[in-house]
């Protein structure tokens, strides 16, 4: 197993082991009804990083639609920067093709499995989203030296090619808006899950981490690299901070509180 999911799933164990035995079940009327939240994150995937926005519409007590808007950057698992030979500080990534961002629009729902018994304590919900995907890929252009004798260079900024470039031809990379009007749009779709766990100390601001999986599929592979596994079909595992507010929160009745109990026999 790849030394990243095998430290992924450590965290998990750890993590979760050492929140959920501890975790008590509210006794207590909580004193504020979460209508609806907007949250922001941060994340670190098993292929990238990247950032993240939520919409979150009560539906009861428990149960919430979730609206994800995500941007992140696909990595390479064989990306390794190099530096130029040409006594230059720029550095590269020798054998990329290509920059790929992915944008991804999410709809599913959170639903609350512990609820927090007052603000000091937190919560732990599992969640579940599904939706389109749009990959982008920009060309990575590249200032490559072609020696007119033994001691004059030429410089020209060239797309890398595996048949007549080496890492010694390379001085550094191009502006990134070289290439911007050549992006090509991949289609795709994902899906995704995973536990989150709140543990803000206010009633009307979240801070919570969050962790699971997502799969994710395209029309066809993407061309991050000059290799032959580039892939059209990803498994990602990740994990995040996110961090908002709650919005138009309202009292709820103690008899209310007591009737969702009994219908999802949760206590």
């Amino acid at each position: 197993m790849n030394k990243r999911y095998r430290f992924f799933f450590l965290f998990l164990f750890i993590f979760f082991g050492t929140i959920l035995p501890a975790q008590e079940l509210p006794d207590d009327m909580p004193k504020i009804f979460y209508k609806n939240e907007k949250t922001a994150g941060i994340y670190l995937n098993s292929n990238g990083w990247g950032l993240s926005y939520r919409y979150g519409s009560r539906i009861n007590y428990f149960e919430k639609k979730i609206y994800d808007i995500d941007f992140s950057i696909i990595k390479h698992a064989k990306e390794i920067k190099s530096t130029s030979s040409f006594l230059t500080s720029e550095s590269f990534i020798f054998g990329k093709l290509n920059h790929v961002f992915d944008l991804r629009f999410g709809y599913g729902k959170q639903n609350e499995i512990f609820p927090k018994k007052n603000p000091g304590s937190v919560a732990i919900r599992y969640f579940y989203s599904i939706g389109p995907s749009i990959a982008l890929q920009k060309p990575i252009y590249y200032k490559i030296l072609t020696p007119v004798n033994d001691s004059v260079y030429i410089e020209r900024e060239e797309k890398f090619n595996p048949v007549i470039h080496s890492s010694g031809d390379i001085r550094g990379k191009a502006s990134f808006f070289t290439g911007i009007d050549e992006i090509g749009i991949i289609p795709g779709a994902f899906i995704k899950t995973g536990f989150n766990v709140e543990f803000s100390q206010s009633e009307n601001i979240i801070h919570t981490l969050e962790a699971g999986f997502m799969v994710q599929a395209y029309l066809k592979n993407l061309d991050l690299m000059a290799v032959d596994d580039n892939q059209q079909f990803l498994f990602v595992l990740f994990l995040s901070y996110r961090f908002g507010k709650i919005i138009n929160a309202q009292d709820i009745s103690e008899d209310f509180y007591k009737r969702r109990k009994k219908k999802f026999k949760l206590f």
